[in-house]
């Protein structure tokens, strides 16, 4: 009869695999959206890239924490990080002994000079998490001790076993393969860094090494692998927070996969699901951002009392400090500590100014949004196009004149001013104004429709069959650069 109930006691063990028809299209996808963040990180001051840097480190420090439902005193961390990554231009704040060894061992997450992965590496992490005092039954910096170490719940006498570690005779040995495996496949080309990342996770944790803190350096073990993957995006998106969002899902895949097979496809396709909407969390801050910038670009000259602008950047910040509905008459009397008359008054006034619009819904029910449908540069409201990257300097040139559509993405008149974006990064390049938008069918398109494009009307049938493989009817927006 075969007692084995946990992964680590399989003959395999570990030999990892996983089934790459359902793993690759979603590594496609996900670096797809890393490369669209870094752009649009790129296109920012360095002073907002450094700001990226520090809130996606601090929330990855402030959401390990919170999962194992640990809150830390956030000011104190990010007072610690801003002086390690030397902004200059952060008030200096009060920094406690724990702060400055989470910031350190941060450091060393994201140091692009870091040699082979080591026990005193981790032994040091341990510690920073751990400052002394620390709890008695803890062995600081030190593997746990010969205890039978278990992941369990419930009350005494009805406690729930959801996993068991390998036991202390055998950690040394399982710890120095999965050291030398980290420190080995970090080079090894055939395996993506991502997945590397993903498997680092679950190996660590499954060896579960410490008393306590296991989560924690596991998931600074991952950070560590996704920046020798890529130095520049893991700098940007923080997969704890992403985690602590969907943490009874973690601890059940964990679970789940803890007691199965080899085949780790159910949780390399879950951890892979949560490095993308950590990417997209990141990047709708970043969006949010440049929108805030812009909208202020606009509206600089407005002479807005202290109150309205007050208002205004809570509706811009959106998030926990925001309101995501809009916000009512009532809501900003408070915000502005205004009466209700004045509350009132000044909404009227951010509507015919063009900074709010109002909700469809009337009476009570009335809230009041951010108009976000304005240009920086022109005082009309803008629609969004996204040529290919290969397009722009024909563009900019005045070279290209038209493009050809399908119907969806045709949705344009004479005489609407465009924002235009990189389809790739998302990062906006000009502006344009649509002249005209006509019907033409594909087996009609002419020398004059490839000149217009800059192209051979070969190359430009080429590339509208790549686009839009068999489409016949198309539309084609003529535009102008302005």
């Amino acid at each position: 009869m075969d007692n084995r109930q946990w992964i680590w006691q399989s003959p395999e063990w570990p030999q990892f695999n996983w089934d790459d028809d359902i793993i690759q299209p979603q590594l496609r996808q996900t670096r797809l959206k890393i490369g669209k963040l870094v752009g649009k990180a790129e296109s920012r001051p360095g002073h907002d890239a450094a700001e990226y840097s520090l809130d996606a480190m601090l929330s990855n420090i402030l959401s390990s924490f919170a999962i194992e439902n640990e809150r830390l005193d956030a000011h104190s961390v990010r007072s610690s990080l801003a002086k390690r990554l030397g902004l200059t231009w952060h008030l200096p704040g009060t920094t406690t002994e724990h702060s400055e060894g989470l910031a350190k061992m941060m450091m060393d997450v994201f140091n692009p000079q870091a040699g082979d992965l080591t026990e005193s590496l981790i032994f040091q992490w341990h510690c920073w998490l751990f400052p002394e005092p620390a709890p008695a039954f803890l062995r600081r910096g030190e593997w746990r001790g010969d205890a039978t170490m278990r992941v369990v719940s419930g009350r005494i006498g009805k406690e729930k076993v959801h996993y068991q570690a390998p036991p202390r005779e055998q950690l040394c040995a399982e710890l120095t393969a999965f050291m030398q495996w980290y420190n080995q496949s970090r080079y090894r080309a055939a395996l993506d860094p991502l997945l590397r990342a993903g498997l680092a996770h679950f190996w660590f944790i499954t060896l579960h090494p410490f008393e306590d803190g296991n989560g924690r350096i596991t998931r600074a073990l991952t950070d560590m692998a996704l920046f020798q993957a890529d130095d520049q995006s893991v700098r940007l998106y923080a997969v704890s927070e992403a985690i602590l969002n969907h943490r009874k899902d973690y601890y059940n895949v964990l679970e789940t996969t803890q007691r199965g097979t080899m085949d780790l496809t159910a949780w390399l396709s879950w951890f892979l699901k949560m490095l993308e909407t950590s990417v997209d969390t990141a990047t709708r801050r970043i969006d949010q951002t440049l929108a805030k910038t812009l909208f202020w670009q606009v509206h600089h000259n407005s002479a807005l009392p202290a109150e309205q602008v007050k208002v205004l950047n809570r509706l811009l910040d959106g998030g926990n400090n925001g309101f995501a509905e809009g916000i009512s008459a009532g809501q900003y009397q408070k915000v502005a500590k205004v009466s209700k008359a004045t509350a009132t008054r000044h909404l009227a006034d951010l509507v015919a100014r063009g900074c709010l619009t109002k909700t469809a819904a009337g009476g009570r029910s009335s809230r009041y949004i951010i108009n976000n449908t304005f240009s920086p540069f022109i005082g009309n409201f803008m629609k969004d196009i996204t040529f290919y990257g290969r397009f722009e300097d024909d563009i900019l040139a005045g070279r290209k004149t038209i493009t050809l559509r399908e119907a969806s993405d045709a949705n344009f008149s004479a005489g609407d001013k465009v924002r235009v974006s990189r389809y790739e990064d998302d990062v906006f390049f000009c502006n344009i104004e649509v002249i005209s938008v006509t019907p033409v069918m594909f087996d009609d398109l002419n020398e004059k429709h490839a000149l217009q494009e800059n192209m051979t009307l070969e190359q430009l049938k080429d590339v509208i069959s790549e686009i839009y493989p068999g489409l016949k009817e198309l539309f084609m927006i003529e535009f102008r650069l302005i």
